[in-house]
Parts: structure tokens; sequence; C-alpha cells
């Protein structure tokens, strides 16, 4: 079910145990391929992917685009929320479903940036609803830490921003956004050893940076490995997690 799409009668009729689907995305820069909507793109449809699979389980709620890019903002029509503002923002729409009685959430988030923020509004709101309310926090990468090492050809590295999983994602989805001839690989990794990481390898501690540091051009990894036919193998292990996860909350064991 898409919230978009229904009428308020028909969302007062539906069962309040549905797990709402509140999916955050971000518009910032995505190097010379990919466009500035690129993380709300393959959020929404990985969201609208989760509806077709399991429909009367889920309320899909409208993609908040407006993420916290504050390091992409050296790049020309990269947006950003500031932190308390992304947070207020998240809070609000679940409280809005939290008071027609909905009591089960998954954030849906599809943004770095976006990660320990989402964290941080399931904590506030866990608290403030009390027991019998349940809120998950998902960046979706994260679901398929293990099988994507079945899928990817890049080394550690070749996986942050712009890389070989959101283009191939992106050619899945919208291949006629993504400026095949422009791909690039890109990024500077760091000389220690507690900065090696990518989108699969946290690294062993955090040190904020610009983008502008980076990278040359925005991106993070290797997009020339990326292809069409990966980003759907890649689309079929998410969905199939996140399934999941919705089972999981429904059950009561999240």
């Amino acid at each position: 079910m898409l919230l978009y799409e229904m009428t308020s009668e028909e969302i007062a009729k539906l069962d309040r145990g549905v797990v709402v689907i509140v999916p955050f995305g971000a518009v910032e820069q995505h190097s010379l391929h990919l466009p500035m909507g690129t993380d709300s793109i393959l959020i929404e449809a990985i969201a609208r992917r989760l509806e077709q699979k399991i429909p009367e389980r889920v309320c899909v709620l409208p993609t908040t685009w407006l993420g916290c890019s504050r390091h992409h903002m050296d790049f020309a029509g990269s947006l950003t929320a500031e932190i308390d503002t992304f947070i207020e923002v998240g809070e609000q729409i679940v409280g809005s479903m939290a008071e027609h009685e909905f009591h089960n959430f998954i954030l849906l988030n599809g943004h770095g940036g976006n990660v320990n923020k989402i964290s941080i509004i399931c904590e506030k709101l866990r608290y403030r609803q009390g027991p019998g309310f349940t809120i998950a926090g998902v960046t979706y990468w994260h679901l398929i830490s293990e099988e994507i090492q079945g899928i990817r050809e890049s080394p550690l590295g070749g996986m942050g921003h712009a890389c070989e999983l959101e283009t191939s994602l992106m050619l899945a989805t919208r291949q006629e956004l993504v400026r095949v001839s422009r791909m690039q690989a890109d990024g500077r990794r760091g000389d220690s050893v507690f900065d090696k990481k990518d989108m699969f390898a946290a690294g062993s501690v955090t040190v904020p940076r610009q983008f502008k540091e980076i990278s040359q051009h925005g991106g993070v990894g290797d997009p020339t490995t990326a292809s069409a036919e990966k980003g759907e193998r890649i689309f079929a292990v998410i969905i199939d997690k996140l399934a999941q996860v919705v089972e999981d909350v429904q059950a009561g064991v999240l």
C-alpha cells in the first residue's frame, strides 16, 4: 500500500499492525555520471519493490528527499538539511502516523550521511512512545554485507559513492539517467590502516571529511564494473532481506 495513492478513509480502515515504511534519501552530487537524486531514486525504487512483494503488510510513505549532505556542498546543486532539522522532520513524520495509532515503523535509509541521524530518531521515538511501539532503522546496503561478496567485482574501496553498487542499481531501474560515457573510478584511500573502508567495511575510526578532500570529481569507488544485471541481483537480495525485517517487526522479535 502506498500512502500517496490512498484516501483517508482507506487508511483509517487499515490494520494498525501494518508496518509503516518511511524512506529517506538525499539530493546531492553523484560524480560525473549519476544524477543528483540518485539516493532518493534508489530508496524509492526499493520501497516500491518491497510494496509489490508484500503489499498487504506495509504502508509506504512518500520519500523524504532532503538528507544530511553537508559533506557534498562543495559540488553545485547539492542540497542539505542541518542535523537537527533532519532529525526533527523524521520525528514529526513518524509522530504523525503514531498519532493515527500505527505502531510498527521501519525508517528505510538510502544515504550514508543519514545513518547515525536515523539511529537518533529511532532512539528518541522509542523512548517517547514506550512499550508496544516498534521502530527500526534500516540502511539498505547494511542488509547485504554477506551476499554482496558474491556479486561485487571491485576490491575494498570500490563501493563508496557513485560506485559499483549505486551505478548497478541505477542501471537496473533508471538506465536513461546514467551517463555511461562519464563513468570513472575515483576516491583517495587514506594512508592509515584504520581508514581502510567502503560501504561494506566501516573502518576502525570515524573521521568526517568533505568529498572534495577524498575525491577528484565526487565519486568514491569504481563504477566501471557496474551492470544492470548486477543491479537486479542486488535489488533482489535487498528486497528479500527487507521482507524478513518486516516479518520480524510484525512478529515482535525486533
